[in-house]
């Protein structure tokens, strides 16, 4: 079968195969929409409804090891190398906090029920709502950063800042450095859907771990004793009947709002500028009518999916589309792939605004496990958008640009975007 050669290209990170893996996709949806592939040592499910299917039954598949088997055992393999050639290391490693529990992306029912209804609040839209006019402002000041010069390298000058700002500001935590959360993001991510990760870079994640939760530890101990409106001060204030959440618990939530709150919206903020410069009617068309940019964001998630697909675990033998799976096999649920899936998007490959059923693509997940933030990511790629239209013109992908994707068959996002434009005259208000 030809399927599993392609799909190898993607999990061994070709490049070519990285920046547009959709054509593979296609060819399992129709040849082989649930195939097992021993790379990855999981079945691959690749049509919409399958995926739908599996995101809503989470008592039969389990968020255990939501990256995938092999990444777990290659870190496990690692760490103990590790640890066994530096000492130091290794007791580091092993009086760690905050690492040990299941926490949203990899809980199961009962508990991530539990501690998703101790955060749902701070992510309604009322409160992303109320956050629209400061998102708007640090959009505006992040353009004003780069206007004059005609040109900027829209991943990390605008793409990283905007949302990282937004999580550090609603955490509580944004009078300290960005860089540093950034750096400590960039590592917690290096390893996701990328095998090919050097001991250094391991050791360098597991570092980045320990400075990461000692730091969220002393915040949490600070909050304890002072509450601010922060979503550090909800979540160590936070009972659900009567049981506040373990320091672990915390610990491994707030890890992953900053990667979560900030990797993901980085990578659709470049991803939908970018499918805006390859159609430049399109961008016209947004710019007369601003309107349409909410619409337009859904078809950008839908189109390149940030997060390309996760992993679930069969807890009983089951079957998904007439395929035996055994109790304990792996399944890669591609997102990507089901947002392309004919049965539900006609004309998969078009960027409409008004397509009827814009939401229903799964770049935010599905069932139980929806992204929780996902008004907040929302808000931020329109903004972000309308920001851009209003204030620059003539975007265009700058001509030595060179789109390289970031190593990993699980994240999809550009390395960098560097763009030319001229600055718009706007009206005087």
């Amino acid at each position: 079968m030809g399927n599993h050669h392609d799909l190898t290209r993607l999990i061994h990170l070709d490049p070519e195969a990285l920046k547009c893996p959709y054509p593979f996709f296609e060819q399992l949806r129709t040849d082989s929409p649930v195939t097992f592939v021993p790379e990855i040592e999981s079945f691959v499910v690749s049509r919409y409804d399958d995926i739908a299917h599996i995101s809503r039954h989470p008592e039969i598949f389990s968020s255990i090891m939501p990256t995938g088997p092999v990444l777990a055992r290659q870190m496990m393999e690692t760490l103990m190398t590790l640890a066994s050639e530096d000492p130091e290391f290794g007791a580091q490693m092993m009086n760690q906090r905050g690492g040990q529990v299941r926490v949203l992306l990899g809980a199961d029912p009962p508990d991530h029920g539990r501690q998703r209804k101790l955060v749902n609040r701070a992510f309604t839209p009322p409160k992303v709502k109320a956050l629209e006019p400061r998102i708007r402002e640090v959009a505006n000041n992040l353009v004003d950063a780069f206007i004059d010069r005609g040109s900027a390298e829209l991943v990390h000058e605008y793409g990283v800042l905007l949302p990282l700002t937004i999580i550090a500001e609603s955490l509580g935590v944004a009078d300290d450095e960005l860089p540093k959360f950034k750096d400590w993001s960039d590592d917690f991510v290096a390893a996701i859907g990328n095998h090919n990760m050097s001991k250094e870079q391991l050791k360098s994640l597991v570092l980045s771990q320990g400075e990461f939760f000692e730091y969220f530890a002393r915040k949490i101990e600070e909050r304890r004793a002072n509450r601010r409106d922060d979503l550090i001060s909800d979540v160590v204030h936070a009972e659900l009947d009567g049981q506040p959440l373990s320091v672990n618990e915390m610990l491994g939530m707030f890890n992953q709002f900053l990667v979560a709150g900030n990797e993901t919206t980085t990578k659709l903020i470049a991803s939908s500028v970018r499918i805006l410069m390859e159609r430049p009617e399109l961008m016209e068309r947004l710019r007369n009518d601003p309107s349409l940019i909410a619409g337009y964001v859904e078809e950008a998630l839908r189109l390149e999916a940030p997060v390309q697909g996760l992993f679930r675990t069969a807890v009983e033998d089951t079957e998904i589309s007439g395929v035996k799976i055994p109790a304990g096999s792996h399944l890669m649920v591609v997102y990507a792939s089901g947002n392309y899936d004919e049965s539900q998007f006609p004309d998969p490959e078009a960027a409409d605004p008004c397509r009827s059923n814009a939401m229903k693509h799964l770049a935010f997940g599905h069932g139980e496990h929806y992204c929780l933030g996902a008004a907040l990511a929302r808000a931020e790629g329109r903004i972000a958008i309308e920001t851009l239209l209003e204030r620059l013109d003539n975007l265009a992908l700058a001509p030595t640009a060179n789109l390289e994707y970031e190593p990993s068959y699980v994240l999809h996002g550009l390395k960098e975007l560097p763009v030319t434009f001229t600055p718009r005259v706007r009206a005087s208000v």
